[in-house]
């Protein structure tokens, strides 16, 4: 079967999502099928042999055609991109299939409500709901929404546990490289400005500093924007100003297959979402968990799908807010939490399992007869 991934973000950029689609394409290549990925054109983002940048929506649409794949991936958001991938795929018989993650336009609604009333999210949510409607599946993270259950193909995360382990070698040979000596180390995996950190680093980071002696390391993607900038020097600022900034580091850009020598130096993964209502299973508690990190996180109340999922294997735990969250933190610190225990949970939700739902999906909706 000749598949294609069409993605916002691929080879050589950095992200989640770059680590979602790559363990799709390695997954299907594996089982033999033909991949390909498409990726808008970007300054800097080229060098992948199997990625094909495209100009823009008029070009991806004409090199879907022209290429006649079986099926198609399209990974959301951006939703428009998806949109125009769908009226292609229909016009040369290709199956579609929208990786939706999260709801778009439910997320942009909390996120920036004073343009969830204009003319252009309206457009957003027409083409959503059309997409959805007539997509072959809708793949997600958490619980489906939206679509018929026998359209809707749940594939959360999960962790390359083959790629992201516990190396206690490397947690050594780490720690000393990092200075952290014998303190509890926090890390913190994802991207510059979307999540909470900041109100980890206001609000929780210094206390538990002083309290125990804590040190945390920033792993971030960082693509050298203006707002990324402001936003890494606010949060130095607010450290040097606490008189913590000693006890930090950010790391910038660190290659998925290094990730797992500081997952192993670390104590544990850090989960910091915005308190706005929303059900996210992040890819990075996956990570966290195949190398045998505990996981801290605050979120929202309504993130049940976070809270079910740490306290269900225990793995931690959750609180709504920075000041609930320092007060479990003394008990967190002090459980003793046995990483080859944490290790069965991430490899029982492996991404390899997710992918191979997807593919047996793919497959069914090719009239194919399983392998």
């Amino acid at each position: 079967m000749k598949i294609l991934i069409i993605t916002p973000y691929a080879d050589p950029e950095k992200g989640a999502c770059v680590v979602r689609v790559n363990g799709l394409c390695r997954h299907f290549t594996e089982q033999g099928e033909e991949v390909s990925i498409f990726a808008p054109a970007r300054a800097g983002a080229k060098g992948a042999e199997n990625v094909l940048r495209y100009s823009g929506i008029a070009d991806l649409m004409r090199r879907i055609i022209a290429g006649k794949f079986d099926a198609i991936i399209g990974t959301s958001p951006p939703l428009t991109h998806n949109f125009f991938a769908l009226l292609a795929a229909k016009a040369c018989g290709a199956v579609f299939f929208l990786d939706a993650k999260d709801p778009f336009t439910d997320v942009m609604r909390k996120l920036q409500p004073d343009v969830a009333g204009s003319l252009k999210f309206r457009l957003f949510e027409m083409m959503e709901s059309f997409t959805f409607r007539n997509c072959e599946r809708v793949i997600f993270l958490n619980t489906p929404y939206s679509v018929p259950k026998d359209r809707a193909v749940l594939a959360p995360n999960g962790s390359d546990t083959k790629k992201i382990y516990f190396d206690a070698k490397a947690r050594d040979v780490t720690r000393n490289e990092l200075g952290l000596n014998d303190s509890f180390t926090f890390i913190y995996v994802g991207g510059v400005g979307d999540k909470d950190i900041a109100g980890f680093v206001r609000e929780a980071f210094p206390a538990i500093v002083k309290n125990n002696h804590a040190k945390a390391v920033f792993i971030l993607s960082f693509e050298g924007t203006a707002a990324q900038k402001r936003i890494i020097a606010n949060m130095r600022s607010e450290l040097e100003k606490q008189g913590v900034l000693g006890e930090a580091q950010f790391i910038f850009n660190v290659e998925f297959a290094r990730l797992y020598k500081y997952l192993s130096a670390a104590d544990c993964g850090l989960v910091a979402y915005p308190d706005f209502e929303m059900q996210v299973l992040g890819a990075k508690v996956f990570d966290y968990i195949a190398a045998g990190l505990p996981v801290a996180a605050k979120a929202s109340a309504g993130n049940t799908e976070l809270r079910h999922f740490i306290e269900s294997n225990n793995l931690g735990f959750m609180e709504t807010n920075w000041p609930a969250f320092m007060d479990k933190f003394k008990w967190f610190v002090g459980k003793g939490w046995i990483r080859n225990e944490i290790v069965k949970v991430a490899r029982d939700n492996s991404r390899d399992k997710g992918c191979a739902l997807v593919l047996r999906e793919m497959r069914k909706a090719k009239g194919m007869v399983e392998r």
